[in-house]
């Protein structure tokens, strides 16, 4: 009860501080009599209305979108003042006018837009925290429109940006566990532990505190505008956790009143006829999703609200799943320079935990050998010996000597000459009979199918508040307030009976494990125009985590009782945007963090406590960005920074991982990176944009998983030192208004520069590679094609390519056979606008039905087909 009391006065903390921020922070500013502004963008071409293009005035809060005509209008513009009105579009390149009104006044401004690459027309916020043309961005970034993210019906942001360059997804099926890596930042590690990529939703945190996890796929994409993707040193002003990379989501807001929804069905093909799996036998699984929402600008309110659902019998076994998910977005203009918004969601998804494909395993040699012709199903054959032969030995050899001591001092011992002779045939026959019992059950192989019924549900919420000041012409003010619940459940056995696993494991009716995490955060962020040379920004965020759980705190886990363990994370930051010539500028900045625990001590299996000896951790994180605008079409660019990441309580504490096992490692410290990166961006024409970057990321006390000499047991150590460079490509090309070409590659080597073969397990120098970094891959691909058939039919064929992994923990074999990657999967899509208010949509994924894998021995979706329709009033 006092837990449950300490959360409800938590919240209620939270509510007020919000009621007072609000309160307190807004201003009784008056300003003169508006103006309004109006007009309407046309494309040079051809004279045609641009549709949602967005319209801005700088230095205020006020924007718009045309409609589908071109035309906007833009009110309340403050009067007696020149105003910098700035119209940027996907696919044209953006365009500012300056126009001066007085009171009272209404101005018409027309707009006409050149077309350009897709590329060269992005917008980049996450990289300085401010916006930024393509060509002025000092580090990588990419940017996934609304228009990609609604190529497909219920898009979820795995799918989206996963044919973004240097992007690797590893999904174990269903909504069990994924994995994002940017230029091969992190491993595969069930619950995505250790993940080095941060995710923000209109710039809050949705990383799981515990761990880091994201489940991609679970992060509905149906209320999203755009997606940004930063890349290493891009990411140093994002803190902790963020070392590989950043993927930052905006939320839709709406221009005018509009009501929408949607609902597609789609279904699994059948695999290869050599599959013989008992679960696709059953029949064809189906998945469905719909969602509804609503949303409007009127005055000085705009909200947005979207329900979605959907609803999958999975591919494979226990890869089932359904999802709830709801998001609310509003924004009150309290006028033109300063706003509040708030931005929410409550996401709860429940599924069937995923497990590999079937194996059988062989205990007295650790060999596991894979059933590939069943691998969409879910058990495990498991025996002791892997012959008659070996396990009669054994049985008779350990029964003999047992029998004959018993014979032995039965016959009188030492002290009767014949006890040797009377003992050894009774010892004999003893040992015989036994063995000739036991082998045969100990050599053949006994099916364990106990797994399917074991269930992740997982609970994901946030609340975040922004409140924006335009305090004047060269400072704002932007600060927030959030907190985020995430919350995940595994249930292993829901029977009413004692469940035997394949590795000797007993679960028991009932039993689970389960984190609940609460994060109480706030941060502030001033944004000086000093003068022309110079734009300093200064930040500082903080955040305190409060968990609840069965298996991540310091205490030995019992089975299902709770824990609790505190987390604290304090961070300040500050940057300067240096324009040192007209065509070099540099942007410098440093950010300082701090992580810790509230625990001294740490309990081993053995019930020991052993001091923690990096309780808390903090690093200062340099970076020096530049770019050099060569010409009007190219632009240069340079960056080095370092960046940390604080060991997560999973990494410190965990010791359950399903069928693994994992040693608590109380001497886990810190990791950091050392990021180098030079780059080019080039305009060759309004049809043909190239960027090229290379990087080298090291690494320092690099934290992985590695196996121990007791089979199937790990533990998280730093690794002292391992280097990641490669070469980054991506080429678009818009021959015309019509067809849109990308192509992306990325060369990547991936090596621990501190491997020494004298130290390492047997299971690691089975690699093919054992100095690689394992679940990297060295080479990937992506291409794109969009055609816009006609006014209302456009096509889209997509492919990627993912090369084969040269090292993996836990399956490994010299010649690297049933590794992840090594596979080209394409994807096929049209969609069909009748009129304004409807689109239908037809996709098929894996077009060309291939048999791969993601992550280690987990088996991903076939062929699919989807038919959906969208409704927008």
């Amino acid at each position: 009860m006092k837990k449950q009391q300490a959360k409800g006065s938590g919240m209620k903390r939270l509510a007020l501080s919000v009621t007072f921020l609000a309160s307190s922070l807004a201003p009784l500013t008056t300003w003169g009599a508006d103006g309004v502004l109006k007009g309407r963008v046309t494309d040079k071409a051809d004279g045609e209305g641009v549709v949602g293009a967005a319209v801005s005035i700088a230095g205020t809060t006020i924007a718009t979108a045309t409609d589908i005509d071109g035309n906007f209008v833009l009110r309340n513009v403050p009067a007696s003042k020149q105003q910098k009105v700035t119209v940027t579009s996907i696919g044209y390149a953006p365009t500012t006018q300056v126009v001066t009104l007085s009171d009272g006044q209404t101005v018409t401004l027309n707009f006409a837009m050149g077309q350009t690459t897709i590329m060269a027309s992005e917008v980049v916020v996450g990289a300085a925290l401010y916006k930024q043309d393509r060509l002025d961005v000092p580090v990588t970034a990419n940017v996934v429109s609304k228009e990609k993210i609604k190529e497909q019906p219920n898009p979820t942001l795995d799918s989206v940006v996963q044919d973004v360059p240097g992007v690797v997804v590893s999904r174990a099926g269903g909504t069990s566990s994924s994995n994002l890596q940017i230029r091969g930042s992190n491993t595969y590690n069930g619950g995505g532990i250790g993940t080095r990529v941060n995710a923000f939703y209109d710039g809050f945190p949705i990383n799981s505190p515990d761990s880091g996890e994201i489940v991609w796929q679970s992060v509905n994409m149906n209320a999203a505008d755009k997606v940004e993707v930063l890349k290493g040193a891009a990411a140093t002003l994002y803190g902790s956790g963020a070392m590989g990379g950043v993927v930052n989501v905006t939320g839709h807001m709406p221009q005018k009143m509009e009501i929408r929804a949607g609902s597609s069905i789609g279904f699994y093909d059948d695999p290869p006829s050599s599959d013989k799996s008992e679960y696709r036998a059953t029949g064809t699984p189906v998945f469905w999703n719909t969602y509804v929402g609503v949303g409007n600008k009127s005055g000085k309110w705009t909200y947005d609200f979207l329900y979605s659902h959907s609803d999958d019998d999975g591919y494979r076994q226990n890869a089932w799943n359904y999802m709830n998910d709801v998001k609310f977005k509003a924004r009150y203009d309290i006028d033109s320079r300063q706003y509040i918004q708030l931005s929410s969601f409550y996401n709860s998804t429940v599924g069937g935990y995923a497990y590999q494909w079937p194996y059988n395993f062989t205990a007295s040699t650790s060999t596991f050998t894979p059933l590939l012709d069943q691998t969409y199903d879910v058990f495990v054959n498991a025996r002791v010996f892997g012959s008659y032969t070996e396990a009669y030995n054994y049985v008779y050899n350990l029964t003999y000597a047992t029998a004959y001591a018993e014979a032995y001092e039965a016959a009188g011992g030492d002290l009767n000459p014949a006890a040797a002779t009377i003992a050894a045939p009774i010892a004999t026959a003893a040992a015989t009979g036994a063995a000739t019992g036991a082998a045969p059950g100990m050599s053949s192989f006994q099916k364990y199918d106990v797994y399917r019924d074991d269930l992740i549900s997982r609970k994901n919420a946030l609340i975040g508040l922004n409140y924006v000041n335009l305090l004047s012409d060269k400072l704002s003010l932007d600060t927030r307030l959030y907190y985020t619940y995430n919350a995940s459940r595994i249930e292993y056995n829901r029977t009413d009976a004692d469940q035997l696993y394949a590795t000797g494991r007993i679960r028991t009716p009932g039993e689970f494990n389960e984190t609940d995490d609460n994060r109480y955060g706030a941060g502030i962020k001033l944004d000086w125009r000093a003068c022309d040379s110079h734009r300093f920004l200064l930040g500082i965020d903080g955040n305190i985590v409060d968990t609840r759980t069965t298996q991540v705190a310091v205490e030995y886990p019992v089975k299902n009782e709770f824990n609790d363990i505190q987390e604290k994370n304090f961070a300040t930051f500050l940057q300067d945007e240096w324009k040192i010539t007209d065509k070099l500028t540099a942007l410098i900045s440093l950010r300082y963090d701090w992580s810790g625990v509230n625990k001294d001590e740490v309990q081993l299996q053995d019930l020991s406590w052993v001091p923690l000896n990096n309780k808390s951790v903090d690093a200062l994180s340099p970076r020096i960005a530049l770019n050099y605008r060569a010409t009007d079409d190219m632009a240069l660019r340079a960056s080095w920074g370092r960046s940390f990441r604080a060991p997560s309580l999973y990494e410190r504490f965990v010791h359950d991982a399903g069928f693994l096992t994992v040693e608590p490692n109380p001497d886990l410290d810190k990791e950091t990176m050392t990021a180098w990166e030079a780059g080019i961006f080039k305009q060759f024409s309004d049809k043909v944009s190239l960027d090229i970057a290379g990087f080298i990321n090291n690494y320092d006390n690099l934290i992985e998983s590695r196996p121990t000499a007791i089979p199937l047991t790990y533990i998280y150590g730093n690794i002292t030192k391992a280097r990641i460079w490669g070469i980054e490509t991506n080429l678009n090309y818009r021959p015309n208004a019509d067809w849109n070409l990308s192509v992306g590659y990325t060369y990547m080597n991936a090596k621990n520069r501190s491997f020494d073969a004298t130290k390492a397990t047997a299971t690691e120098l089975n690699n093919p590679d054992p100095e690689w970094l394992p679940y990297r891959p060295e080479h990937t691909a992506s291409a794109s094609v969009t055609w816009k058939a006609t006014d209302k039919l456009t096509l889209n064929v997509n492919g990627r390519y993912i090369g084969k992994y040269n090292a993996v923990t836990v399956y490994t074999n010299p010649e690297g056979e049933n590794y992840p990657g090594d596979f080209v999967v394409f994807n096929a899509g049209l969609k069909y606008q009748f009129n304004k208010n409807i689109t239908a949509t037809l996709a098929c994924n894996n077009i060309n039905n291939t048999q791969y894998e993601e992550a280690e021995w987990f088996r991903a979706p076939n062929r699919s087909f989807i038919a959906g329709i969208d409704l927008t009033y």
